[in-house]
């Protein structure tokens, strides 16, 4: 079964038509399988999963989930006075997708949630 942070497949039809599809397909996939070798080798560097974000498929390594959680969370604070329908521009790995402050705040706890419980599995020897 495929690990992901938020089951994008589960999402209600109820939930897609209030907050839109970028919203109800936002999802992190975590490898099936990482070595303990290459957490060993070079953690940061390690490939951990694919974020699927506005019909785009991103790989992400450890160090990329670390970064874009903390461009994401000060993109938040500039977005959290905006208006709903306002567009904010977020360029990820040198592509560019346009997002609404909800779909901002769910890119937030997307990768707040892949940080912690790639930081989880690697503390406790599990390797995702």
């Amino acid at each position: 079964m495929t690990k992901s942070v938020n089951q994008s497949w589960a999402v209600s039809r109820k939930f897609r038509d209030r907050y839109g599809s970028t919203w109800a397909d936002m999802d992190f996939f975590f490898k099936e399988r990482i070595s303990s070798k290459a957490y060993g080798n070079d953690p940061l560097n390690t490939e951990i999963g694919i974020l699927q974000l506005a019909g785009l498929k991103i790989p992400f390594r450890y160090k990329d989930v670390i970064s874009y959680s903390k461009t994401v969370n000060k993109l938040m604070g500039a977005a959290c006075k905006a208006d709903k329908t306002q567009k904010f521009a977020l360029e990820v790995k040198s592509k560019t997708v346009m997002l609404n402050k909800t779909e901002i705040s769910r890119l937030r706890e997307t990768l707040d949630d892949t940080l912690v419980t790639s930081q989880r599995a690697y503390e406790l020897g599990l390797y995702l």
